[in-house]
């Protein structure tokens, strides 16, 4: 009996990929020159963070793959709303609605947003299967993602209970206090200090039910979560990007169900996983926590030439971004 899944995680290579990104970043990082003297909308800010559970990671346009990077569509009957509708950077924030004036006013709110499409059969697996499986992937986003507790106290047992055994297992030394960037695709964590204002995130995105290269089960996720910040005193901020932070994630996820693996291999595995922070606070994102922009020092993010439209960051039809804001 094999006692874990073919390559599905391979946490050595995975930090060292992601150490010689981060170095090979910095190098291109130094090398740009500023397109703008000016100071950049703090709503522009961005962050980009990547890992891979032995498939892949990205950063700043450098590219680490071990395998082929899996394309994503999106099917009309999953696919939450994608509205591209006018940012406003500068505009009166009303914190009752915070999303005001953002692309995210026109996205579902919280779990709404997270939904699956119509199950059918996918290689050998039956809808019914499929189905099951898309219903286990959607309630772990919820839990990652949207579940108070788990975002605001970062406590991920909530999301592992939800994991194989064994990958839990292999999870845990990057589970440790201090090593939050390491494990950023198993939980979202609000930093200390920062507080979320009483209304649900918005969601855009969705999911797609596919076969790996092994044959096993695997749904594709690509999901833009809209998170709103309370601030002392909104009269201090230039608008609504300055307390809304937008997280974007593509991660994979598989069912190993295969009575020739031990039984604590068997369940749900993450496979390949990329994110991207828009408008949020760079010190905290460096560390691996979630916090708003508007504590960004002015001179943040004037070393990159942003390529999009702002609004584009809203769009998860459109890849992912590589250009990084807060280096």
């Amino acid at each position: 009996m094999a006692d874990l899944p073919p390559d599905l995680f391979d946490a050595d290579w995975a930090r060292e990929a992601e150490r010689r990104a981060l170095r090979d970043h910095r190098r291109a990082t130094r090398a740009r020159k500023a397109r703008e003297s000016t100071r950049p909308s703090r709503g522009a800010l961005l962050s980009a963070l990547s890992f891979s559970a032995a498939v892949a990671l990205v950063l700043a346009g450098f590219t680490l793959l071990d395998g082929t990077a899996p394309t994503v569509s999106a099917p009309a009957a999953s696919a939450t709303s994608t509205s591209t509708a006018p940012l406003r950077t500068r505009a009166e924030v009303d914190l009752t609605r915070p999303f005001a004036d953002t692309p995210a006013a026109m996205w579902r709110e919280g779990a709404g947003g997270i939904q699956a499409p119509p199950a059918h059969p996918v290689g050998p697996y039956s809808a019914e299967q499929v189905g099951q499986f898309m219903e286990r992937v959607r309630r772990l986003i919820i839990t990652a993602r949207l579940d108070r507790t788990v975002i605001e106290t970062r406590d991920p047992r909530p999301v592992l209970d939800q994991l194989a055994p064994a990958l839990v297992a292999k999870l845990r030394p990057d589970l440790a206090p201090g090593k939050e960037k390491e494990s950023w695709y198993v939980a979202e964590r609000i930093a200390e200090g920062a507080r979320l204002l009483p209304v649900q995130p918005r969601v855009a995105g969705w999911m797609t039910p596919t076969v790996d290269e092994y044959g096993e089960l695997a749904i594709r996720t690509n999901y833009l979560v809209a998170y709103a910040f309370d601030v002392p005193d909104p009269k201090k901020i230039e608008g609504p990007m300055d307390i809304v932070a937008v997280v974007r994630q593509e991660i994979e996820y598989r069912w190993i169900d295969d009575p020739k693996y031990a039984a604590d291999a068997r369940g749900v595995w993450f496979g390949e996983a990329r994110g991207f922070s828009y408008s949020v606070d760079c010190a905290q994102s460096e560390r691996g926590f979630l916090a708003p922009g508007y504590d960004n020092p002015r001179e943040t993010g004037a070393t990159v030439a942003h390529t999009r439209r702002s609004e584009e960051y809203f769009d998860p039809a459109i890849p992912l971004p590589t250009e990084d804001g807060c280096r």
